[in-house]
């Protein structure tokens, strides 16, 4: 089972022609509401892809709180461990511009009202996937005590707590997470810095220049498939999710990394935050083996 400790918002996606600049006003072409939040991202997309998911957050006490839940479990995922707080739904505010990138407002909501000991009785499974939307001490108690394979998505890369790291044995930040939590512009070195306090590897994401896993023995550039992005929002969930998959599935690090990349390539080819399910990746690429 992959368990999923993180964030769920009300996405609000303003689709615009161009980003405003400072103290400038521009019109929305189209504006979609929909479930988001990296945590249920993850969790959704992970199912998505045929893997038994719980998803560990807090929604509020609304309207969205209740959609929320009832949208996880349509997804099939096990939400018994999603806590109900007396605060509202977390919200993300996405401007979307004519070439597919993204600038995310986050308003956090319920999602900070996650205690250490909302996580009681749940922590279960093969692998632990959490991120940084949550209360650091949040996802501090989830790493200290998950069982199995612990990866930490650090998005966004706000670590006041270095200590998070000596637990975790998967790191997969962005390109610009990475440079901020490793405080280095030089991959090679940052990796090397990282790798005193992460247990296996870090996987930085690259975009449509695929992701470089860094381990103590070596490192390596896994290519991805070449796509025309319409929306990157939740690329970067997509990713972490399948790399869970396949991760429980079995699979080594770079084979796993190798169909995550495509996956998470094929997901920006149409809008919204969640990935695709393996029948409609096979449907579209058949040259694409993910079994």
């Amino acid at each position: 089972m992959i368990t999923v400790v993180g964030s769920y918002n009300v996405d609000m996606t303003f689709k615009l022609s161009r980003f405003p600049i400072p103290g400038e006003t521009v019109f929305a072409q189209e504006v979609r509401v929909g479930h988001g939040g990296k945590g249920s991202n993850q969790a959704v997309s992970a199912s998505r892809l045929g893997g038994k998911t719980r998803f560990i957050g807090a929604v509020g006490n609304d309207v969205n709180g209740i959609n929320a839940i009832n949208f996880l479990k349509t997804e099939g995922v096990d939400t018994s461990c999603v806590r109900v707080k007396n605060a509202p739904t977390g919200t993300a505010y996405i401007l979307l511009n004519g070439g597919g990138e993204t600038m995310i407002v986050v308003n956090r909501g319920a999602n900070y009202e996650l205690t250490p000991e909302d996580l009681d009785a749940c922590l279960e499974g093969d692998v632990l996937l959490t991120q940084l939307e949550i209360r650091e001490d949040v996802v501090k108690r989830a790493l200290l005590t998950f069982p199995g394979l612990r990866i930490l998505n650090p998005a966004p890369a706000e670590l006041n707590d270095v200590e998070i790291l000596n637990h975790v044995d998967i790191l997969t930040p962005n390109e610009v997470e990475f440079k901020e939590i490793s405080n280095s512009d030089d991959m090679l070195y940052g990796a090397g810095i990282l790798l005193k306090r992460v247990k296996q590897a870090i996987v930085v994401t690259l975009g449509e220049n695929g992701a470089m896993i860094f381990t103590k023995n070596k490192s390596v550039r896994i290519p991805t498939i070449k796509v025309d992005p319409v929306d990157t929002t939740g690329a970067g969930d997509v990713f972490n999710a399948s790399l869970a998959v396949f991760l429980e599935k079995g699979y080594d690090l770079e084979t796993a990394v190798e169909k995550a990349n495509i996956i998470a390539s094929i997901s920006v080819t149409t809008y919204g935050a969640l990935g695709p399910k393996i029948e409609e990746i096979e449907e579209k690429y058949p040259e694409v083996s993910l079994r």
